[in-house]
């Protein structure tokens, strides 16, 4: 099995075991009271939920491609970005190494 298709990472079991613990806080913010822990402390949050350092840094960083890269499955990282406000076109912004302005202009085809 290929691991990427056109520059875009598979999410494969591999992938999905390296990133159990941020997956597994991940899903945990589709409660109401662990989205307002997880606000009210990141980072105590966090190291609750068991994310070692260097996961902890990529959610503190907003670092989505690298969550991906680690394991992060997109669509419980998204429930990340909704905790916090951040939409969902500035993740796929960040993953792309663009800016949001070029993102748009280029989902527009412009």
């Amino acid at each position: 099995m290929l691991d990427e298709v056109a520059g875009t990472l598979v999410f494969t079991g591999e992938r999905s075991r390296a990133g159990y613990r941020l997956n597994r806080m991940a899903m945990s913010l589709t409660d109401a009271a662990n989205r307002a822990a997880f606000v009210a402390d990141e980072t105590g949050y966090l190291r609750g939920m068991g994310l070692n350092d260097t996961e902890i840094d990529m959610v503190r960083q907003r670092d989505w491609k690298a969550m991906i890269e680690a394991g992060g499955s997109i669509y419980l990282l998204i429930k990340i970005a909704g905790a916090l406000g951040v939409p969902l076109y500035a993740v796929g912004a960040q993953t792309a190494g663009m800016t949001l302005e070029q993102f748009m202009s280029q989902r527009k085809g412009g």
